[in-house]
């Protein structure tokens, strides 16, 4: 049975005993028949506006208008409802310092995923110039995202390969009059995707006045100029109202050598750490351990080291501008290792920490009235955004056999060892390794173009004086264009690499280029290398949608409301590469690969909401949507979504709220669709290296040491390497199913003073896994047969650790070890040759946790006062890769990443002209990126104890000031106190920081300012 935490515990019995004690403290003190309301309403609303209780007194006597609220069709009168809704307006995303619309939803305290951060887009990827967030820790995907309630497209080129999303950055802020975003699933009403969440962002409409703004900002510590001008404008006539937006911005790059703390190898949080590899040759004999264990000399290697020596005077004839170094790892420790001399560089200075970018948006919104009941409404959204991207240097690094006529080569190992291999004296096996510096190729640059258009055209209007109807017709498109810079395969081989061809089952060039390794690159040499890399891609969704809704019918305690929803979809992506892309005959781009893939979809739908009231204080919500896909792109078929909800008031001044709903996701496009495409990786071979360990240990007689060590995964020195992965769509993937329980309570404690809480649940099923390279060979790894039919010689002296979700023998194992083909490859040992990467449905994958939010305003003799505190927090999360392995709960444990809790909130002083708002976001402790030793657990995957960072915290601060009637100032500080993330000794790789969860820290404190002029 599953172990609750104290904190569980404590919150679910809070809950219903809250509810419970709510119930019977109404029922005491008044008659239920007593209270006459329309629909549940709170002061909860008046306070989100700031409007005082003079103006909601003065609303109570007038008509009760009923607005959509995002997560139902049906006009409500409140933003409270059964689902939690979190509303951001224009005012309070200008007031918190945020840009675009990424910026506002990456704040969400639901936001708790790790996601591609700042850092590593910006280094390049499949998506440099897209964001996104992760509710719930769920994925990018699992949320949807709609403008003005309609879909939009997803962006053509998938995230990390696999998955589709939707790309935030290009909403113009210029446009935006509001995002309200459900935190609940809402299959029952959008469909798919809806899932941990809607994102609605509602753009602005029936604009009077011409509002124009500037504003330029800069980083504090260098680089990242930014630029943005608007327009915003409208006018109206009699029958007709128009408004239009356009938007300007630019920002410029940002590179780690911009910054001082991260632009150097000693910058690491645990000091002085070796150069990067720019020309190394790796002794490949060595490595294979054909010198190690020699009687004759106290030198583990026989005096070989695993790098030869170029010499000094190599490194400076290359003309790279690299420094003869030297690499040993645990130095003055009994795990010394010393890897030996190269020609090394540092790279810190030369990565990316953002793109530069620019950005151009259009929005224009109109209505026309047909007749005192009937309008027509268009509202078109076009974005165009280049970005040039600086991936780092061009490399090149194969397997050499390189002929020695004076029998001076490594291979000799192999004629004494074994005399089929006579005669092996006279070549010699190693690996070439070389980065081209920027003055010798130049960066491996990229320039990304972005294009969006959205469109909605309809009609609405009222029917018989109580029936609100809309028909609309959508269409949402994407085109995505990504250039760089490449070497030629061909031209690879000829200058440096020399001919291809096999000794004794070693796949090998000959090392009989044009161009030695250590050798100066000329002009004619780049001239001839390098070209230009071309992928473009597409996507749309087009939508047509008929909406009716109004009353239903009358309940003794009021009238019933429905909404009845008709729609129909196709939506379709396509990813075109350029011929050199797609070669596989010698004449393609050098260790590039990439997947093609592109294909259609269509469904309809049709939905029902009903929303009545079952006594004076409480209402019933019930949803159903049906969706219908065509049968021959997916299993997923015809899929209901049902959604069953409460609220309850058993004072004026509290609303409790539960819900369970039904949500699905249907596969990713490119998951179903993708073509049979190829790419490079980098992964370590743990079996192979288990293998190795045991086999270097034996002695002569094949005997193990009394003091032998097991083998240790996370600890073994296990060489990384280039592996091929294959991959393709599938057509038999089916949908997603997910199942969402929600508990809450709004409370206006007092006209100045309200809060809410709300406990969630999602529960998948049939989660799509989207297998890695490197999660397969580890699976390999925990799923292989140790047994020996003799135990005195075993091969394998020592159990794996095992881990609870992996069972050697099953069905999981069986099909994991058919994905890795490997080849023997002589005394080389068995190589891999591909592993075949797929999409299936197998995970099953559970979050737990709640929303609570606190807002106060009062107005005092020295000014108005509004301040808020959101805080998310995760109970419990657990994953289950397929019903034969164990469920495992994964909130603690070492390699989960995403925040625990995460916090946000805002002080606002507004006195006559001057406004002052400090905002803030805490993002809760996570792991540390590598576990020390000492807490590893001999009997569990797992570790006995997790070393957890500290919280990180930034705060912004903006101050506006108006000038005049129509001139008004701002200034504002993003990350005022510039604080580095939570020091991480174990996390040496640069950025030195965990960039998924901390992505964008780097760019630090930015200052800017705006001036505002309305007409």
């Amino acid at each position: 049975m599953k172990k609750l935490s104290f904190i569980t515990v404590s919150i679910r019995t809070g809950l219903v005993i809250g509810m419970v004690g709510s119930a019977s403290i109404y029922a005491a003190q008044q008659p239920l028949a007593a209270i006459e309301v329309t629909a549940v309403k709170t002061n909860t609303t008046a306070q989100l506006d700031n409007t005082n209780q003079d103006e909601a007194d003065t609303a109570d006597e007038q008509e009760i208008e009923r607005v959509e609220v995002t997560g139902s069709r049906i006009k409500a009168v409140d933003l409270e409802g059964v689902s939690p809704v979190v509303v951001i307006n224009a005012e309070e995303l200008a007031a918190k310092g945020f840009s675009t619309a990424f910026d506002a939803l990456k704040d969400l305290t639901q936001n708790t995923g790790v996601t591609q951060g700042a850092e590593s887009a910006a280094m390049g990827g499949f998506t440099p110039n897209a964001q996104t967030v992760s509710l719930r820790g769920l994925g990018n995907n699992q949320t949807l995202v709609l403008v003005n309630g309609r879909r939009m497209a997803d962006y053509p080129s998938p995230y990390n390969g696999a998955s589709n999303f939707v790309n935030l950055s290009g909403i113009p802020m210029a446009a935006i009059a509001r995002i309200e975003v459900v935190t609940a699933g809402a299959s029952a009403v959008y469909g798919s995707d809806a899932v941990a969440g809607v994102m609605n962002i509602i753009t602005k409409k029936d604009v009077e006045d011409t509002t124009l703004s500037v504003k330029a900002g800069t980083t504090t510590e260098g680089g990242g100029d930014e630029a943005r001008i608007q327009l915003v404008t409208g006018f109206s006539g009699d029958r007709f109202s128009l408004t239009t937006a356009i938007e300007y911005q630019h920002q410029q790059p940002i590179y780690s050598a911009d910054r001082s703390f991260m632009d150097s190898v000693d910058d690491g949080p645990a000091g002085h750490q070796y150069l990067d590899r720019g020309i190394v040759v790796v002794d490949e004999m060595v490595r294979l351990g054909f010198y190690q264990d020699d009687e004759d000399t106290e030198d583990i290697n026989e005096g070989r080291t695993l790098y030869r020596d170029p010499g000094e005077q190599n490194c400076t004839n290359s003309a790279s501008g690299y420094e003869y170094s030297q690499r040993v790892i645990d130095e003055g420790t009994d795990d010394e290792y010393d890897y030996g001399f190269y020609c090394g560089v540092d790279l810190s200075g030369t990565r990316s920490i953002r793109n530069e970018r620019d950005t151009v948006s259009a929005y224009v919104s109109g209505i026309y009235e047909l007749t005192d009941d009937t309008e027509l409404f268009a509202d078109v959204m076009y974005t165009q955004q280049d970005a040039f991207i600086r991936s780092g240097f061009h490399y090149i690094n194969s397997p050499i056999i390189e002929y020695r006529p004076n029998g001076d080569g490594n291979m000799a190992a192999l004629a004494d060892d074994d005399s089929k291999y006579e005669g092996a004296e006279f070549y010699d096996y190693h690996t070439e390794q070389r980065l081209f510096a920027e003055h010798e190729l130049g960066f491996r640059d990229s320039e990304v173009e972005d294009t969006s258009l959205m469109m909605n055209v309809g009609v609405k209007g009222l029917l018989f004086d109580q029936y609100d109807w809309d028909i609309t017709f959508s269409r949402s498109e994407n085109e995505n264009s990504q250039s760089s810079s490449q070497m030629k395969e061909e031209l690879v081989r000829n200058l440096f690499l020399g001919d291809v061809g096999e000794f004794w089952a070693v796949d090998y060039s000959d090392g009989k280029g044009s161009v030695g390794i250590f050798d100066p690159i000329t002009a004619n040499t780049r001239e001839q290398l390098i070209g230009r890399q071309l992928t473009t891609a597409d996507s749309y969704s087009n939508s047509v949608t008929a909406v009716i809704s109004g009353e239903a019918f009358e309940l003794p305690a009021g009238d019933a409301y429905f909404a009845l929803v008709a729609e129909w979809n196709k939506q379709g992506y396509d990813i075109n590469l350029d011929d050199r892309m797609l070669n596989d005959s010698g004449m393609g781009w050098w260790n590039l690969t990439g997947t093609e893939g592109g294909g259609d979809r269509s469904r309809y739908a049709v939905g029902v909401e009903l929303e009545a009231p079952l006594m004076a204080a409480m209402s019933l919500k019930l949803a159903g949507r049906y969706d219908q896909y065509d049968d021959d792109t997916s299993e997923v078929g015809g899929r209901f979504s049902p959604q069953l909800g409460l609220t309850y008031q058993p004072l004026d001044n509290v609303l409790l709220r539960a819900s369970w709903s039904k949500s699905f996701r249907a596969p990713d496009m490119h998951r179903v669709f993708a073509s049979d495409g190829g790419y490079y990786t980098v992964a370590v071979d743990l079996s192979a290296c288990e293998d190795q360990y045991y086999q270097a240990e034996r002695d002569e007689n094949g005997d193990f040491p009394d003091d032998l060590e097991a083998f240790d995964p996370q600890q073994a020195r296990c060489p990384t390497q280039s592996v091929k992965g294959n991959s393709k769509g599938s057509k038999t993937l089916k949908e997603e199913e997910g199942t969402n329980y929600g508990l809450g309570v709004v409370w206006d404690i007092s006209d100045n003073l309200n809060m809410s809480f709300d406990w969630y649940t999602i529960e998948l099923e049939q989660v799509v896994v989207g297998e890695s390279v490197s999660s397969i060979l580890q699976t390999e790894y925990y799923c292989k047969d140790r047994s020996n039919a003799d135990p005195e010689n075993p091969d394998y002296p020592f159990p794996v650790t095992e881990r609870p979700d992996i069972v050697p023998g099953s069905a999981q194992c069986i099909e994991n070890d058919a994905k890795i083909s490997r080849s023997d490859s002589g005394f080389a040992g068995e190589q891999i040759d591909a592993v075949a990467t797929s999409h299936l449905n197998a995970a099953k994958q559970t979050t737990e946790g709640v929303d609570a939010k606190i807002r106060y305003f009062t107005s005092t003799d020295f000014g108005d006062w509004t301040m808020q505190l959101a805080w998310t927090h995760t109970l419990d999360t657990s994953s289950q890769f397929d019903q034969e392995s164990e469920e495992i709960h994964s909130r603690d444990l070492w390699w989960n990443f995403d925040a625990r809790s995460t916090m946000n909130g805002h002080i606002t002083w507004m006195q006559e002209e001057l406004a002052l708002t400090l905002s803030g976001r805490r993002v809760g402790s996570i792991p540390i990126w590598n576990q020390p030793e000492e807490f590893s657990d001999e009997d569990s995957y797992h570790f006995e104890q997790v070393q957890r960072l500290d919280p990180y915290y930034t705060f912004n601060f903006t101050a506006a000031y108006r000038v005049t009637e129509g001139l008004s100032m701002t200034a504002q500080v993003v990350n005022i106190f510039n604080p580095r993330p939570p020091k991480d000794e174990s996390h040496t790789a640069w950025p030195y920081y965990n960039g998924g969860i901390y992505g964008g820290a780097s760019i630090g404190r930015t200052v800017s300012a705006e001036i505002i002029y309305v007409f």
